[in-house]
């Protein structure tokens, strides 16, 4: 899951990062620890950083407050958000400007002309990055498309007078923590589906969000948390009449994707969640 151009574009990363003034990262609500790429926060030397959590729209209300604190608690600033909401856009904004204040300031004390804040926009592949780019840009200036990898060299894009953003490929870790975090990216999209045995990934889903949410997992597949039986019932069948769990794995994906379930989040904040 680690293709060329994430490689090639991790170089261009380390070339660039002196011109950097800000990171702007863009993780997932649904797997705010997993969504994230610790090679964000490796360069030398630090900047200041603002964490945006898309698709809060799709996760669980509580628990993204739970992450919100979990995150403040490690010193992270950090905002979950709907990248189609303006009053979410106009939060983003806001804190950008607050960390161009200090740049501001120095240029005016040395008796120059400030210039706009660069800000990389960076994130793993499918958490929205460059929808949030085309937001604040204004006008489609990022290509976008409902699939992992497809932003892949580096862009500056002007927002506004105050900002300018460096649109970067999503980039996967090299490696992967553990199993469990391979799972999520793959619930959530990050991964492209013929990485990971679909069924596999589709059946360890469907356990998970009965366990946290078996109310709204049983009033759309059924009271028992039985993989095979939620594919018959749903119609999901074989020319003879069996499951079809692969079809099955397909739509039950789909509809986790797209929320039609419900507002549902895979992780929960614990102690060495945080990459910072």
């Amino acid at each position: 899951w680690y293709p060329g151009h994430m490689a090639g574009a991790t170089r261009e990363l380390q070339q660039v990062w002196r011109h950097i003034d800000v990171v702007l990262e863009v993780g997932d609500a649904r797997i705010p620890g997993a969504s994230r790429n610790p090679l964000f926060l490796e360069f030398s030397p630090r900047k200041p950083h603002l964490l945006v959590l898309s698709h809060a729209d799709l996760a669980d209300q509580e628990i993204n407050r739970a992450w919100l604190n979990h995150f403040q608690e490690e010193g992270l600033a950090a905002l979950a958000c709907d990248l189609r909401d303006r009053s979410d856009l106009a939060q983003i904004r806001t804190q950008l400007l607050k960390l161009h204040q200090p740049f501001l300031e120095k240029a005016k004390k040395q008796g120059r002309i400030a210039r706009p804040l660069r800000v990389l926009v960076a994130g793993i592949p499918n958490t929205g990055k460059s929808t949030l780019i085309n937001q604040l840009v204004g006008k489609r200036s990022a290509k976008v498309e409902a699939r992992p990898g497809v932003t892949r060299s580096l862009n500056w894009l002007r927002s506004g007078k105050e900002l300018h953003l460096l649109d970067s490929p999503g980039i996967l870790p090299a490696k992967m923590a553990d199993k469990i975090s391979g799972l999520y990216l793959a619930s959530t999209g990050a991964i492209r589906d013929s990485i990971l045995p679909l069924e596999e990934v589709a059946v360890w889903l469907f356990d998970l969000l009965y366990k946290y949410y078996g109310d709204q997992m049983s009033e759309r597949y059924g009271p028992l948390a039985d993989f095979e039986a939620a594919a018959l019932r749903t119609g999901c069948l074989l020319t003879d009449g069996q499951a079809d769990l692969t079809r099955f794995a397909s739509r039950l994906m789909d509809d986790y994707r797209s929320g039609r379930i419900g507002r549902m989040t895979l992780e929960r904040p614990v102690a060495g969640n945080s990459h910072d």
